[in-house]
């Protein structure tokens, strides 16, 4: 389920999308280069910088924050995203950036990843995307993400649960679209 309202974020990623917003200013989004690492001190340990590549491996992980490898139990730090995930599970992973450089707004959704096998756990994400500042590529293109991760695991899910979501609508069934449902934020 793709939704775009303003929704109860976790504490942390209401700070985070605070930050972004103060960053962008009035313009439509902040350039990669507004972003400072200092400023992002109190989420550091949360938040992944994933570079948009072009090509057939698109996102690579230039920053891996700590408690996310933690949280989810992978490195991906100097990895592209789609080297470590199975074809099936990239929906999940990858429709929130898509909806973010299709809209140009932040997304908030859950992140399933399996902590041990038949065991997945659903984490708070929040996808803020910068522009490139390049004369090359030009303010309207994204190709960066300042994506934060709650460390904070809110449910678990059996390996039942989320095979009968694969096989509706992209690899959310309508109940676990319910509960880990991507959605839009207003800018």
């Amino acid at each position: 389920m793709v939704t775009q309202k303003t929704l109860d974020l976790p504490d942390a990623a209401t700070g985070a999308l605070a930050l972004w917003k103060q960053i962008r200013g009035g313009r439509d989004l902040p350039k990669r280069s507004d972003f400072k690492p200092f400023e992002w001190r109190e989420w550091v340990s949360d938040i992944s910088i994933i570079e948009l590549h072009e090509g057939a491996n698109r996102f690579f992980v230039s920053l891996h924050g700590g408690r996310t490898q933690e949280a989810i139990g992978v490195n991906l730090h100097k990895r592209y995203m789609e080297s470590c995930l199975d074809p099936d599970s990239q929906p999940l992973a990858f429709d929130p950036y898509h909806e973010s450089v299709r809209t140009g707004l932040p997304t908030f959704s859950m992140l399933t990843p399996m902590l041990y096998p038949g065991v997945f756990r659903a984490f708070p994400r929040l996808v803020l995307p910068f522009t490139d500042d390049t004369p090359e590529g030009g303010p309207g293109r994204i190709d960066r993400f300042v994506t934060w991760i709650g460390s904070d695991s809110k449910q678990q899910y059996d390996l039942t649960a989320l095979c009968a979501g694969q096989h509706l609508r992209q690899g959310q069934s309508a109940e676990l679209s319910d509960r880990m449902g991507l959605t839009i934020l207003a800018g």
